[in-house]
């Protein structure tokens, strides 16, 4: 009784704090006439002045750290005329359309025409907006940055020449195509056509900034918004600085000994990379400069609280992120009159997908974050993939790879069962031992061992089939959190594999999951069912368990849930099979 009332005041807890609680411990109150006046001015200001992200920061600390040895002659660059209109030009293959902006020759935005923008099927194509940060855009070469006007050449379906000039003379041509499987070829030729020698400083490329899409569901306490890099030696692997986000805005406020979370952060690393990636769940962007670069930098966004900026009291203890981006670093280099320097970049962008990122080369598909359970990862997408060919449906894949789990681990299952049994059938002898050895607790033990071992026991073999389950459930875990062919995919009355039902969300304080409670009803009669070794463990277990896995997979991925739902089911069929056989062998007599 005590655990069914603490479950429901769990399940109550987020209503009640946010109905009741919340505003006695977080009142949001209104500031004192001075802060709003002050806040009225910052807001009227920053909305005729540009604000300054921290990326733009990087920039400006990277175009500090490398000024040149040889000036530029002329002025620095071109002013942008206010005349002249900003150009869009769109690319398109089957899969991947993105809009190319005249101010910068970055990329605007992306859409996938493959994939919805919501669970609902009429809800068009996912866009992905890069409108604040272009993405491919040059931050610290003067003249031409995301503020400057580039004339477009030529263009055609699959691809678009634009040009750029500034007023010491550089040139800059660029060339974006878009290739097949979400691959772009971007072609930069900066010429010197002047008499002088021109120096190109240090200069970023940056990448767009990444957040989660409006309707995807954000699991509590998972990292779903990352930086990743290959070094280009070293051997360290690929660097997730995912996990390590959030303690860096722990780190910055802790520096600049202030009692308040910084909005922002920025990074540099002088490290030289192969690649540098920045994702959200299903999504991400790969920028493979073909000389490698001298190393990158990123940025990071979190969540605000409403009201923090008047209150700071307000600010959250830890940081959510909210959105990252990130620029590769490019060596700079001296051009004498009439040279060119060539700078070639490859950017996938597109969705995490094991079967198209594993053929793009130099470890990309590290971007899913397999990590140490990459083979079964592996191996599970493989299965549904296959499976899926021939059966569309990932909810029937799932319970088909569930079947194929159960049938390749049968005969440990099926051992440890009978095992089971034999110790059942040991229980009076076991009895007799404890009464006639109730003074030695070690001549129980030894007598016990002995026992097992004349009968053939393994004491542990009942817990092997729950083991051997756990790194394909940990697994799936790690695949829903990022693959992508489980995003929206329906089964039954689930709308989404990769995330709850959440019924009545809209209804109900707590939306209403039906398969983490069929999880739970089937695993109490599992349990049921398993020969008794203690009777009193049983009984303990057998309400245990299931409200414990109810607890923790209640607001789990639909996906997971039902693995281990047709889990229960098929070792249900099992036992049930196995109880009308003859139960297990006599036990030899001591």
């Amino acid at each position: 009784m005590i655990i069914a009332v603490l479950f429901a005041l769990l399940m109550a807890w987020p209503f009640v704090y946010k109905h009741w609680l919340e505003p006695v411990f977080n009142p949001k109150t209104t500031p004192p006439a001075s802060l709003q006046q002050i806040d009225t001015v910052s807001n009227s200001s920053s909305a005729s002045a540009p604000s300054i992200t921290a990326t733009e920061k990087i920039a400006e600390k990277v175009t500090a750290e490398s000024k040149p040895a040889i000036e530029p002659a002329g002025e620095p660059s071109l002013p942008a005329p206010d005349n002249v209109p900003e150009q869009l030009t769109t690319v398109t293959n089957a899969g991947l359309s993105i809009v190319i902006s005249s101010r910068g020759g970055g990329i605007v935005s992306a859409t996938f025409a493959n994939y919805r923008a919501s669970v609902e099927k009429d809800s068009g194509p996912l866009v992905l907006d890069f409108t604040k940060m272009p993405s491919l855009t040059y931050k610290g070469l003067n003249g031409f940055s995301a503020a400057d006007n580039f004339t477009v050449i030529s263009r055609s379906p699959e691809a678009v020449v634009i040009e750029g000039k500034n007023a010491s003379g550089l040139q800059l041509t660029r060339t974006i195509e878009l290739n097949d499987a979400y691959q772009i070829t971007v072609r930069d030729v900066i010429t010197n056509n002047s008499a002088q020698a021109q120096v190109i400083p240090k200069h970023a490329m940056q990448l767009g900034p990444m957040q989660m899409p409006a309707h995807e569901y954000r699991m509590s306490g998972m990292d779903y918004l990352g930086i990743d890099v290959l070094a280009s030696s070293g051997g360290e692997g690929v660097v997730h600085w995912a996990g390590k986000l959030a303690k860096l805005f722990k780190t910055l406020k802790k520096e600049g000994e202030t009692s308040f979370l910084p909005k922002d952060i920025a990074k540099d690393e002088d490290v030289p990379v192969d690649w540098l990636a920045v994702k959200n769940k299903f999504f991400a962007q790969i920028a493979v400069p073909e000389n490698g670069a001298a190393g990158y930098s990123f940025m990071a966004e979190r969540i605000t609280v409403d009201g923090e900026d008047a209150n700071p009291a307000l600010k959250p203890k830890s940081a959510e992120i909210k959105s990252v981006a990130a620029a590769v670093l490019l060596a700079g280099k001296t051009l004498n009159g009439g040279e060119a320097l060539c700078e070639n970049l490859k950017l996938y962008l597109g969705p995490k997908k094991y079967s198209i990122l594993r053929t793009l080369g130099l470890h990309q598909e590290d971007v899913m974050e397999f990590g140490m359970w990459s083979p079964v990862c592996k191996f599970l997408l493989t299965v549904l993939n296959i499976t899926y060919s021939f059966i569309p449906n990932y909810g029937v894949a799932i319970i088909l790879l569930t079947i194929l789990i159960r049938i390749i681990f049968w005969p440990l299952t099926h051992k440890s069962t009978e095992s089971m049994k034999k110790m059942q059938a040991l229980q009076p002898l076991m009895a007799e031992l404890k009464a006639k050895h109730k003074d030695n607790p070690r001549k129980i033990q030894e007598e016990t061992m002995a026992l097992y071992k004349k009968n053939k026991v393994n004491p542990v073999s009942g817990c092997l089939p729950m083991l051997i389950q756990i790194p394909v459930f940990i697994a799936l875990f790690v695949v829903l959190r990022s693959a992508i062919e489980l995003r929206f995919a329906p089964f039954l009355w689930v709308q989404d594999l990769s995330a709850p039902e959440r019924l009545f969300a809209d209804i109900l304080p707590i939306p209403l999951n039906i398969l983490p409670i069929f999880m739970a009803v089937s695993q109490a009669w599992q349990q049921s069912l398993m020969p008794a070794t203690d009777p009193n463990q049983q009984k303990m277990m057998l309400f245990f368990m299931p409200v414990m896995m109810l607890v923790m997979f209640y607001m789990m991925p639909s996906a997971l849930v039902l693995y281990w739902s047709a889990n229960q089911c098929i070792v249900i069929i099992q036992q049930l099979i196995q109880k009308k056989k003859t139960s297990g062998l006599a036990p030899a007599n001591k």
